[in-house]
């Protein structure tokens, strides 16, 4: 860090939620639809008659250690394998629940011990949730507002500069995830996060959620897409598609499905905003990608440039249009956070150095042992473009 001359500013790092995060600030609707059970040893957290299955420990008492998993994955994705063999079969030592992963001073403490400056928080257990119950639209807007009541008292939106608590936003309806934002917005939320993939069933650049991106547009707030476990709509389309006639070999068909889609979500998104030309409506839209990686990016381009009757210069969408090249757009309104494992100069190649976010996805074991382990993608690139990286990009869409 003293080398560097300058301290961290981090666009993922995650708590781990206590066990009322769902219902401290519920009323009694919500507190009868968010239960434990207990199966053995185990707890686990049902919501209505569903089982959060994606997480296998809700507790996180005991957790594993941050990065446990990492060399892993960058040996998986040395070999080309990437994320999608995805074997977690030793995370290493377990440990009691550290303070720091639950509590704010103690994760100040160790971010002063980090060098890092200021750092936006997304949840762990929480981004998996709104899929869980999504054809009972009302509970899960109430259920995420007590969510991110929870997640002001615990670690704030904005305090003191420093910890950006990412209010998550389910896009299931927009009337309600519009009156959901506004509730963010005047607690100072600077940063919001969402599923990435259809919205409510539509494009998410579709008119009905012009009034949505209108208060996004008018605040500056940051819209952040970020990884969700599955259930969601993707799993429903391979179930229909792939599994017609009953389920097969289990450990093929779990494969394929991860192969299918764990980079479907964020490059449909990304496709879905410029192509619908919401950038083109709503010019101070800003969009970051968070732990989705970075390989779906050069496709998404491409494609951007090469589909049916762009001509790689024009977009005309819901009554508007703009000639620019769609993949210009992109670069000016997305911001990309890869996995540590990643490519990252050859991102850099593709949008810029300006657009590339420091996610070091601290404390997960997926993540690395500490956020300066990042500079070890960064050896190819200069200096300019390493401090844009680690600290500056971030900073300017967070001011």
């Amino acid at each position: 860090m003293d080398s560097l001359g300058y301290r961290l500013v981090d666009f993922d790092n995650h708590y781990y939620e206590p066990e009322d995060a769902f219902t401290r600030h519920g009323d009694d609707e919500v507190r009868r639809f968010v239960r434990w059970v207990s199966q053995g040893k185990k707890r686990h957290l049902v919501f209505g008659d569903v089982m959060a299955a994606a997480i296998p420990n809700p507790t996180f008492n005991p957790i594993g250690k941050p990065g446990a998993y990492h060399q892993r994955l960058k040996e998986l994705a040395e070999s080309g394998a990437g994320r999608n063999v995805h074997p977690m079969e030793r995370y290493g030592e377990l440990e009691p629940l550290p303070d720091q992963y639950h509590d704010r001073d103690a994760r100040l403490r160790v971010m002063d011990a980090q060098g890092v400056e200021r750092a936006v928080f997304f949840p762990t257990l929480g981004v998996g949730i709104d899929g869980l119950n999504a054809d009972n639209v009302r509970m899960t807007y109430k259920l995420f507002r007590a969510f991110n009541l929870w997640l002001d008292d615990d670690w704030g939106f904005n305090r003191d500069d420093r910890i950006y608590g990412a209010p998550f936003i389910p896009v299931l309806d927009p009337v309600l995830a519009c009156e959901e934002l506004d509730f963010v917005l005047a607690r100072g939320a600077k940063v919001f996060v969402m599923r990435p993939g259809p919205a409510g069933g539509r494009s998410p650049a579709d008119p009905v959620w012009e009034p949505f991106w209108s208060r996004v547009d008018e605040s500056g707030v940051v819209a952040a897409y970020h990884a969700c476990p599955m259930p969601d709509d993707y799993e429903k389309s391979f179930a229909a598609m792939w599994q017609r006639h009953g389920k097969g070999d289990a450990a093929y068909e779990n494969n394929l499905a991860l192969a299918f889609n764990h980079l479907r979500p964020m490059l449909e998104t990304a496709l879905a905003l410029v192509l619908g030309n919401l950038f083109g409506r709503f010019s101070n839209v800003r969009v970051a990608s968070v732990e989705l990686g970075s390989a779906w990016v050069e496709y998404c381009l491409y494609t951007l440039d090469h589909s049916g009757g762009l001509l790689g210069r024009h977009i005309e969408a819901f009554g508007a249009s703009v000639d620019e090249r769609p993949s210009s757009i992109f670069k000016r309104h997305i911001w990309v956070s890869p996995f540590p494992e990643d490519d990252i100069p050859r991102l850099v190649d593709a949008v810029g150095d300006e657009r590339v976010l420091l996610g070091s996805d601290w404390p997960h074991l997926e993540g690395i042992p500490e956020p300066i382990d990042y500079l070890a993608q960064l050896e190819k690139l200069d200096a300019s473009s390493v401090r844009r990286i680690m600290r500056d990009n971030a900073l300017e869409l967070l001011s």
